[in-house]
């Protein structure tokens, strides 16, 4: 014995209806809209080594001044808002598939990080950030009195 569904209502759409349900909801968790947003976040790595943290954010096929990187109240925050360029006039677009695209990514800075002396680079689609460690201060050996 077979089950078939049936919709009376819509019986012409629902077939598509339910095609559609079912590619949607059998796709993997971490691809559902992969391929109906133009550009993903951005995958970022973060290191630490005795001198500091770095940040490593794959962004290619933007340019330095589409990035703004900010610092308030502890907190590193990385965004983009990138808009369409406009065609140039007399030209006639055949197909346009994007347009408008932003993210951001924030990150608490540990304490052990200097502010004032964060860097960043964006060089062949990678923007890099270098975040020094503050300087320990070694105290010399010394004697207390007791009081």
């Amino acid at each position: 014995m077979t089950l078939v569904k049936f919709n009376p209502f819509f019986p012409a759409v629902s077939k598509d209806l339910d095609r559609v349900v079912n590619d949607f909801m059998n796709r993997p968790i971490g691809s559902v809209f992969k391929d109906d947003v133009p550009f993903n976040s951005p995958a970022i790595n973060v290191h630490e080594s005795e001198k500091g943290y770095f940040i490593s954010l794959a962004a290619p096929g933007l340019e330095k001044e589409d990035f703004k990187v900010d610092l308030e109240k502890n907190i590193l925050t990385i965004s983009v808002e990138k808009d369409e360029k406009v065609l140039e006039e007399g030209t006639k677009a055949t197909r346009k598939e994007f347009s408008y695209f932003k993210f951001k990514h924030a990150f608490t800075l540990p304490e052990d990080a200097d502010p004032a002396k964060i860097k960043a680079e964006y060089l062949n689609g990678i923007l890099g950030l270098e975040l020094p460690k503050k300087a320990n201060k070694i105290l010399k050996a010394k004697s207390i009195a007791v009081k």
